[in-house]
């Protein structure tokens, strides 16, 4: 009987050990496991535990140090239900959200939002038509992703002092406003300029895993040159400087156009 009574014992205080070592496990603990996911990305200073903590600095591909991560994570993921507050803040680039994974194993943002300097991405962004420079904002209420891809979306897109930075001189745009929405997959945009700048800008954008197509009206306020230079790179302006874009890829190449 003192024999079963000393084994029941130790069974219980293991158990308590487990329970408590998992309650507080630290962060930096789980560090190996998460590196292997963030594609070259390093988290340095971790701090915390794994259900409220974070790190002093995340390195970009590039050793650069992009900012510091916070997040909390629910203990309902020990029973499986994932719920997670992420947020990021650097000199050029701040994100927030929540991530759930609904019924059928999808993951959710919620209330999600993005802001960021893009003359720090203008290396990735570079092209003959210049690089964008601009604060670019962006506010998701819910994404629903399957495949690494938002089948579900609704959101909105700001793009404040926007320009191009050109090789000869930067070209004024102006401020930018674009609705997202998204559904079984397909994903659209709606996009307006705020009418008090050097550019008027109306059109609208849809994407699917099979195509994409945009089309898009833009047309000079002013006589600036520069502008006027830029839009004729994108096609060739009619009488009045007005440029119709109209593209597509993937199967969307055959869907009729929509923006005359």
């Amino acid at each position: 009987m003192k024999r079963s009574r000393a084994a029941w014992l130790a069974v219980a205080t293991l158990l308590m050990l487990v329970v408590l070592l998992v309650l507080l496990l630290p962060a930096r603990w789980a560090v190996p496991f998460v590196q292997a996911r963030l594609h070259g990305l390093e988290l340095e200073g971790v701090h915390g535990l794994v259900w409220n903590g974070g790190a002093g600095q995340l390195r970009g591909l590039d050793g650069r140090s992009l900012g510091q991560v916070h997040w909390r994570l629910s203990r309902a993921l020990l029973w499986g239900r994932l719920d997670l507050q992420l947020e990021f803040v650097g000199p050029r680039l701040a994100a927030n959200g929540y991530l759930q994974r609904d019924g059928e194993g999808r993951l959710v943002w919620t209330d999600a939002s993005l802001r960021a300097d893009l003359a720090a991405w203008a290396p990735r962004f570079d092209s003959s038509l210049g690089t964008p420079r601009g604060t670019l904002a962006m506010t998701l209420q819910r994404a629903v992703l399957q495949g690494n891809w938002p089948i579900e979306l609704e959101g909105q897109v700001q793009w404040r002092d926007a320009s191009m930075q050109a090789r000869a001189q930067p070209v004024a745009l102006g401020d930018f406003d674009m609705d997202l929405h998204g559904s079984n997959g397909v994903l659209a945009g709606q996009l307006h300029d705020q009418r008090n700048g050097p550019l008027h800008a109306e059109g609208q954008w849809q994407a699917s895993p099979l195509g994409w197509r945009l089309d898009l009206l833009l047309q000079p306020r002013t006589g600036d040159p520069a502008l006027r230079q830029w839009l004729a790179r994108l096609g060739r302006p009619d009488t009045d400087g007005a440029i119709h874009l109209h593209r597509r890829g993937g199967l969307a190449a055959t869907t009729p156009e929509t923006i005359q």
